[in-house]
């Protein structure tokens, strides 16, 4: 089974393609592709043109990683001080819900309770469950590490 994890942010979405055979769990993007940096051509209050980027860069993960049966999305933990950026992020959350509805991925939303995880332990985790990438490696990248992860655990 392959899952795609993903984890919105406002300038750089990261995503996580795992893969499980045999109780074994893969990293397939630990060397490649796994930040998607927004073009600097998109501007910071172009909405409407970044989520279109974005919808079609989803697209081409699906395209690339040909099989994956299911994604999961590591939200924003939210709170009384919610900011832009975690509003940007919830939009670009959608625009995967959107390309995952027209390609029939089921899609499953997350937060870190739901996960077995928290903000503190969520490198440790991820590296310890199933690796860390050569690139790019931090929290988000982690947490899309976690929810790819907890989607091969919950089929």
């Amino acid at each position: 089974m392959k899952v795609l994890g993903f984890r919105g942010d406002p300038k750089a979405p990261r995503y996580a393609v795992v893969s499980e055979v045999a109780g074994g769990y893969t990293l397939i993007n630990d060397i490649s592709d796994n930040k998607l940096s927004v073009p600097a051509a998109i501007g910071e209050d172009a909405d409407a043109e970044r989520l279109e980027w974005l919808y079609r860069e989803v697209l081409a993960i699906f395209d690339a990683h040909p099989g994956i049966e299911k994604v999961v999305i590591k939200q924003n933990d939210y709170t009384q001080s919610d900011t832009k950026a975690k509003r940007k992020s919830a939009h670009a959350d959608a625009a995967v819900v959107l390309a995952c509805a027209h390609r029939n991925v089921p899609v499953e939303l997350k937060i870190y309770s739901s996960m077995q995880t928290t903000s503190k332990q969520t490198k440790e985790h991820a590296e310890g469950r199933v690796g860390k990438t050569d690139k790019y490696w931090d929290a988000k990248m982690a947490d899309a590490v976690n929810a790819a992860w907890w989607g091969l655990r919950h089929p």
